[in-house]
């Protein structure tokens, strides 16, 4: 019965999606569209196997789902515990610990939010995890197609590359897949991004891109703080550039100059917050995790100016760079491994063509990219001491600057190649 309700759904959603006037507006044919969302289903369906018969011990993915499940069961016994829970607190500190990650309202609330979402599927999936990623892979799917609208925008010669960069990252296409936080977060940055662009870029300030604008970002906010934080300075420098129309680079370098400084003394402006002692907690948390088979040698911070440059060049180092090319600590990173090493040739081939030629002005939505993507690769080297959580957090943010890099390289693919991925998009 699951194998026809997930035959069922399957193509209900892919007769949904190509008629749906959001998607529809990215200028894709129907078959593109069909073919790129059943390419998520199935990179779902191997996170969710290979998770079940592979990963040591639980994994996250079923234990959400399980989890889902019992939250689902709550709406028929105790309807009112049900939609109660979220919003109480059953620790000693209350609602405080804001950016804790143990005994937290605020950490139950990230799994709490996936898990609601879950509840509601479950009304038509009955607990049966592939159909659960089927309805979770049909949400996502939408960051994809926003992220998707933009990059043609800003490169509408270069479709299949920006086909490839928003769509089949391997490693962004199979996280992003997996029924956790990591697709949530990518759909609401792709969804914050489409309206940002919008209102900034091109004047399109209607109240309903404003407030999905707003939700999306406190969504964010909800669901892992720090990329919210770590949006603000990134977000300004692009208004900034927007509304005076000044280089990009220039402002972007000033404005995260000044977002230092107030970093690394905001503890003796505003004695209540010290962000760098947050940073550190947050680093000592997954540290006191127990130890897993991807586990690194991360050296420990301490809320000081020198201890965090001291810590820059491995933090850059794990995030840029490991694992290493004969450095493969499980066989399921092995291809995130390979992938890796694509993208630092296809990044040396930039700059081996930069150099020869300076390429065009950038556009200030890619050096906003550039920008957000190089803090976050910076946090999740400080605090993560494993492989397998920094290629997943690292994921994320890939499409927003290999996206650009595909665009800009020029490569010359040979007719036959050429005239296969245009006979499938």
């Amino acid at each position: 019965m699951a194998y026809l309700l997930f035959f069922l759904f399957g193509a209900g959603c892919c007769w949904f999606l190509p008629r749906s006037v959001f998607i529809r507006a990215a200028g894709l044919s129907n078959r593109t569209i069909v073919f790129l969302f059943l390419l998520k289903v199935a990179a779902g369906l191997v996170i969710g196997w290979l998770s079940l018969h592979f990963y040591s011990g639980g994994n996250d993915y079923w234990d959400n789902n399980r989890a889902g499940w019992e939250e689902y069961r709550l709406i028929w016994s105790n309807p009112i515990e049900y939609f109660t829970n979220l919003f109480r607190s059953d620790y000693q500190n209350g609602y405080g610990g804001l950016f804790d990650s143990f005994s937290s309202f605020w950490n139950d609330l990230r799994n709490n939010l996936v898990l609601k979402l879950l509840s509601l599927f479950n009304l038509f999936s009955r607990g049966n995890y592939y159909i659960n990623s089927l309805f979770f892979n049909y949400l996502v799917f939408f960051g994809h197609i926003a992220l998707y609208r933009v990059f043609i925008k800003i490169y509408p010669g270069k479709k299949v590359s920006v086909i490839i960069g928003s769509f089949v990252l391997p490693s962004l296409l199979y996280f992003s897949s997996g029924i956790h936080r990591d697709g949530l977060v990518f759909l609401l940055l792709c969804s914050l991004f489409f309206c940002l662009y919008g209102i900034l870029k091109e004047k399109k300030t209607g109240g309903k891109r404003i407030v999905l604008a707003l939700v999306s970002f406190l969504l964010l906010f909800l669901l892992r703080s720090y990329v919210a934080l770590l949006l603000i300075p990134a977000l300004s420098a692009w208004w900034l550039t927007e509304q005076r129309k000044w280089p990009a680079i220039s402002v972007f370098t000033v404005v995260y100059l000044f977002a230092a400084l107030i970093l690394f003394n905001l503890n003796s402006i505003y004695l209540s917050f010290d962000p760098l002692r947050a940073i550190v907690k947050k680093q000592s948390d997954y540290l006191a995790l127990p130890v897993a088979r991807t586990s690194i040698p991360l050296d420990s911070l301490q809320p000081t100016f020198n201890s965090f440059l001291h810590n820059a060049p491995q933090a850059i180092g794990h995030v840029l760079f490991r694992p290493y090319p004969l450095e493969t600590p499980s066989l399921i990173l092995l291809p995130m491994n390979i992938e890796l090493l694509v993208y630092q040739f296809l990044l040396l081939l930039f700059v081996v063509a930069t150099l020869r030629k300076w390429p065009p002005k950038p556009e200030p939505f890619v050096i906003f990219c550039l920008f957000f993507c190089i803090t976050n690769f910076l946090f999740i080297g400080y605090i993560v001491p494993n492989f397998g959580t920094l290629v997943r957090y690292r994921s994320i943010y890939l499409p927003f600057i290999i996206t650009p890099l595909l665009c800009n390289l020029n490569l010359k693919v040979r007719a036959v190649n050429l005239k296969l991925v245009n006979s499938i998009i």
